[in-house]
Protein backbone atom coordinates (compact mmCIF):
# COMPACT_ATOMS: atom_id res chain seq x y z
CA UNK A 1 0.00 0.00 0.00
CA UNK A 2 1.28 3.06 -1.03
CA UNK A 3 1.05 6.45 0.51
CA UNK A 4 0.49 9.75 -1.26
CA UNK A 5 0.83 13.37 -0.54
CA UNK A 6 -0.52 15.53 -2.98
CA UNK A 7 0.34 19.66 -2.55
CA UNK A 8 0.64 22.55 -5.25
CA UNK A 9 2.14 25.73 -5.68
CA UNK A 10 2.09 28.93 -8.31
CA UNK A 11 -1.06 30.02 -8.99
CA UNK A 12 -3.58 29.60 -12.49
CA UNK A 13 -4.42 33.48 -11.91
CA UNK A 14 -2.70 36.80 -11.38
CA UNK A 15 0.90 37.53 -11.70
CA UNK A 16 1.64 34.00 -12.34
CA UNK A 17 3.98 32.25 -15.08
CA UNK A 18 3.27 28.84 -13.84
CA UNK A 19 1.10 26.38 -11.53
CA UNK A 20 2.41 23.13 -10.29
CA UNK A 21 1.59 19.96 -8.50
CA UNK A 22 3.23 17.80 -6.59
CA UNK A 23 3.27 14.17 -5.15
CA UNK A 24 4.99 12.95 -2.51
CA UNK A 25 5.05 8.79 -2.63
CA UNK A 26 5.54 6.34 0.27
CA UNK A 27 5.81 2.78 -0.62
CA UNK A 28 5.16 1.45 3.05
CA UNK A 29 4.22 2.62 6.54
CA UNK A 30 7.84 2.09 7.50
CA UNK A 31 9.46 5.29 5.28
CA UNK A 32 6.28 7.14 6.51
CA UNK A 33 7.37 6.99 10.01
CA UNK A 34 10.83 8.23 9.75
CA UNK A 35 9.07 11.23 8.09
CA UNK A 36 7.15 11.74 11.25
CA UNK A 37 10.50 10.94 13.48
CA UNK A 38 12.21 13.62 11.01
CA UNK A 39 9.68 16.29 12.30
CA UNK A 40 10.01 15.09 15.74
CA UNK A 41 14.06 14.96 16.06
CA UNK A 42 13.92 18.94 14.44
CA UNK A 43 11.41 19.98 17.05
CA UNK A 44 13.33 18.85 19.66
CA UNK A 45 16.47 19.55 18.34
CA UNK A 46 18.50 22.88 17.00
CA UNK A 47 15.41 24.34 15.32
CA UNK A 48 13.56 23.66 19.09
CA UNK A 49 13.60 27.23 19.62
CA UNK A 50 13.03 28.34 15.94
CA UNK A 51 9.54 25.82 15.94
CA UNK A 52 8.64 26.22 19.01
CA UNK A 53 5.41 28.43 18.08
CA UNK A 54 4.99 26.83 15.29
CA UNK A 55 2.06 24.30 14.62
CA UNK A 56 2.15 23.51 10.84
CA UNK A 57 5.48 24.17 8.72
CA UNK A 58 5.00 25.81 5.91
CA UNK A 59 8.20 26.43 3.22
CA UNK A 60 7.17 30.56 1.95
CA UNK A 61 7.35 31.15 6.53
CA UNK A 62 10.56 29.11 6.65
CA UNK A 63 13.80 29.82 6.51
CA UNK A 64 16.56 28.50 3.93
CA UNK A 65 18.49 26.35 6.33
CA UNK A 66 15.40 24.56 7.78
CA UNK A 67 14.03 23.77 4.01
CA UNK A 68 17.09 22.83 2.96
CA UNK A 69 17.53 20.40 6.11
CA UNK A 70 14.14 18.89 5.73
CA UNK A 71 14.66 18.31 2.28
CA UNK A 72 18.03 16.62 3.22
CA UNK A 73 16.43 14.16 5.11
CA UNK A 74 13.81 13.59 2.70
CA UNK A 75 16.27 12.37 0.75
CA UNK A 76 17.32 9.86 2.95
CA UNK A 77 14.27 7.88 2.89
CA UNK A 78 13.22 5.54 0.28
CA UNK A 79 10.77 7.52 -1.27
CA UNK A 80 9.08 9.03 -5.26
CA UNK A 81 8.54 12.29 -5.79
CA UNK A 82 7.44 13.82 -9.25
CA UNK A 83 5.70 17.55 -10.04
CA UNK A 84 3.59 18.46 -12.94
CA UNK A 85 3.70 22.03 -13.95
CA UNK A 86 0.86 23.92 -16.08
CA UNK A 87 2.22 26.86 -18.31
CA UNK A 88 -0.24 29.86 -17.45
CA UNK A 89 1.50 31.45 -20.61
CA UNK A 90 0.11 28.86 -23.09
CA UNK A 91 -2.89 28.45 -21.28
CA UNK A 92 -4.42 25.25 -22.63
CA UNK A 93 -7.18 24.63 -20.18
CA UNK A 94 -8.61 28.40 -20.43
CA UNK A 95 -11.88 27.61 -20.31
CA UNK A 96 -11.87 25.45 -17.55
CA UNK A 97 -12.10 26.80 -14.26
CA UNK A 98 -9.01 26.79 -11.65
CA UNK A 99 -10.97 23.59 -9.93
CA UNK A 100 -11.47 21.51 -12.77
CA UNK A 101 -7.70 22.15 -13.93
CA UNK A 102 -6.63 21.38 -10.14
CA UNK A 103 -8.26 17.73 -10.59
CA UNK A 104 -6.97 17.50 -14.41
CA UNK A 105 -3.83 17.94 -13.22
CA UNK A 106 -3.86 15.43 -10.57
CA UNK A 107 -5.26 12.75 -12.85
CA UNK A 108 -2.72 13.39 -15.19
CA UNK A 109 0.42 13.26 -12.83
CA UNK A 110 -0.97 10.16 -11.61
CA UNK A 111 -1.49 8.44 -14.60
CA UNK A 112 1.67 9.87 -15.59
CA UNK A 113 3.58 8.76 -12.73
CA UNK A 114 1.70 4.92 -13.30
CA UNK A 115 0.21 5.38 -9.79
CA UNK A 116 -3.54 4.81 -10.61
CA UNK A 117 -3.16 1.04 -10.66
CA UNK A 118 -1.45 0.73 -7.41
CA UNK A 119 -3.74 0.49 -4.21
CA UNK A 120 -2.87 3.68 -2.23
CA UNK A 121 -3.86 5.97 0.60
CA UNK A 122 -3.62 9.62 -1.15
CA UNK A 123 -3.90 12.76 0.77
CA UNK A 124 -4.51 16.20 -0.48
CA UNK A 125 -4.74 19.39 1.24
CA UNK A 126 -8.05 20.52 2.24
CA UNK A 127 -8.93 23.40 -0.11
CA UNK A 128 -12.96 22.32 -1.56
CA UNK A 129 -15.85 23.32 0.04
CA UNK A 130 -17.61 20.13 1.37
CA UNK A 131 -20.22 19.80 -1.71
CA UNK A 132 -17.04 20.44 -3.95
CA UNK A 133 -14.74 18.25 -2.17
CA UNK A 134 -17.42 14.85 -2.18
CA UNK A 135 -16.92 14.91 -6.44
CA UNK A 136 -14.02 15.70 -5.95
CA UNK A 137 -13.02 12.91 -3.63
CA UNK A 138 -15.34 10.48 -5.72
CA UNK A 139 -13.92 11.40 -9.40
CA UNK A 140 -10.74 10.16 -8.07
CA UNK A 141 -11.36 7.22 -6.29
CA UNK A 142 -12.87 5.93 -9.64
CA UNK A 143 -9.85 7.03 -11.71
CA UNK A 144 -7.67 5.17 -9.13
CA UNK A 145 -8.55 1.79 -10.58
CA UNK A 146 -8.38 -0.61 -7.62
CA UNK A 147 -10.68 -0.66 -5.19
CA UNK A 148 -8.41 -0.80 -2.66
CA UNK A 149 -7.65 2.49 -2.65
CA UNK A 150 -8.45 5.70 -0.33
CA UNK A 151 -8.68 9.21 -0.99
CA UNK A 152 -8.95 12.15 1.84
CA UNK A 153 -9.03 16.00 2.15
CA UNK A 154 -7.03 16.57 4.96
CA UNK A 155 -6.15 19.64 6.91
CA UNK A 156 -2.21 20.19 5.93
CA UNK A 157 -1.30 21.31 9.73
CA UNK A 158 -2.42 17.99 10.86
CA UNK A 159 -0.42 15.78 8.24
CA UNK A 160 3.28 15.51 8.13
CA UNK A 161 3.13 14.30 4.36
CA UNK A 162 1.05 17.06 3.21
CA UNK A 163 3.42 19.32 4.68
CA UNK A 164 6.64 17.71 3.12
CA UNK A 165 4.50 17.83 0.06
CA UNK A 166 4.38 21.73 0.28
CA UNK A 167 8.19 22.33 0.53
CA UNK A 168 8.53 19.90 -3.02
CA UNK A 169 5.88 22.05 -4.68
CA UNK A 170 6.96 25.31 -3.20
CA UNK A 171 10.94 23.97 -4.31
CA UNK A 172 9.59 23.56 -7.68
CA UNK A 173 7.90 26.95 -7.93
CA UNK A 174 11.41 28.20 -7.05
CA UNK A 175 12.66 26.86 -10.00
CA UNK A 176 10.36 27.40 -12.56
CA UNK A 177 9.48 31.33 -11.12
CA UNK A 178 12.45 32.39 -9.98
CA UNK A 179 15.08 30.16 -12.19
CA UNK A 180 16.55 28.92 -8.67
CA UNK A 181 17.34 25.24 -8.55
CA UNK A 182 19.12 24.96 -5.07
CA UNK A 183 16.19 22.99 -3.69
CA UNK A 184 15.49 20.84 -6.02
CA UNK A 185 18.99 19.74 -6.15
CA UNK A 186 18.99 18.22 -3.20
CA UNK A 187 16.48 16.01 -3.74
CA UNK A 188 17.58 15.32 -7.59
CA UNK A 189 17.93 11.82 -7.93
CA UNK A 190 14.52 10.97 -6.54
CA UNK A 191 12.78 13.50 -8.05
CA UNK A 192 10.49 13.87 -11.60
CA UNK A 193 9.58 16.89 -13.37
CA UNK A 194 6.52 16.97 -15.94
CA UNK A 195 5.33 19.61 -17.90
CA UNK A 196 1.84 19.61 -19.07
CA UNK A 197 1.67 19.95 -22.84
CA UNK A 198 -1.77 18.74 -23.53
CA UNK A 199 -4.06 20.76 -25.97
CA UNK A 200 -7.46 21.59 -25.20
Amino acid sequence: MKFIYVDESGGLKGDFNYFNISLLVFNDEKELKKLKNTIKRFRRGKYRKQLKNVKEIKAYKSDEKLIKDLLKNLNRMEIEVYSIYYNNKKDHLKNYSVNEIYQFLILELLKLSKLNNTPSNLFIDKFLPKTLEKKFTSNLRNFLKNNTSNVSCVHSENNTGIQFADLISWSTFQYLERKNEAYLKIIENKYILIEFNQKE
